[in-house]
């Protein structure tokens, strides 16, 4: 076998988008809003996608578990470590995130305002609790992550003159 299931390709790039849009919105956008009640329908949006970002990773964390892998790359041992611990990070740090998203919302009574009409006006900052700070570092730490997993692929296909792609591509 030379590429992925269909279902892990899938998984894999509709996780991949959703994260970059996540991460994108919630550090230039979300964090650059006022906490006022217009900010409520961006929040809305972050906390849907957030919830099924998390639920996408799970599924992708049960199917590496389960799915047949394509034959495996050949790479020095350094490299195969890197590139397995880089993937257990990702998975690690998503989960975390989506934890943390999901005890901030419920520290800052949101998921009652956004979704059952709870009137209370949003905390001054979301870094007044702490795990809306932990929140926003697992973020930074995150992008690392995804930087260096590109940066893995980009540079093993230019070593080994091998279009790796192809194996999570249709």
């Amino acid at each position: 076998m030379t590429r992925y299931t269909s279902h892990s390709i899938i998984l894999h790039w509709l996780s991949g988008g959703l994260l970059i849009f996540l991460l994108m919105t919630g550090t230039f956008v979300l964090s650059n809003m006022p906490n006022t009640v217009e900010k409520l329908g961006s929040l809305k949006i972050h906390m849907i996608l957030g919830i099924l970002t998390t639920w996408v990773s799970v599924m992708r964390i049960w199917m590496i578990s389960r799915a047949p892998k394509p034959e495996a790359l050949s790479m020095s041992p350094f490299r195969a470590t890197m590139m397995k611990a880089n993937h257990i990070a990702i998975y690690g740090v998503i989960i975390a995130i989506g934890v943390s998203g999901f005890v901030l919302a419920q520290s800052a009574s949101l998921g009652q305002m956004i979704f059952f009409g709870l009137e209370k006006e949003l905390y001054g900052s979301f870094k007044d609790f702490g795990v809306g700070i932990v929140h926003g570092l697992l973020t930074k730490v995150l992008l690392f992550l995804i930087v260096m997993h590109v940066a893995g692929v980009v540079s093993y296909a230019i070593k080994s003159k091998n279009n790796i792609i192809k194996r999570m591509w249709f």
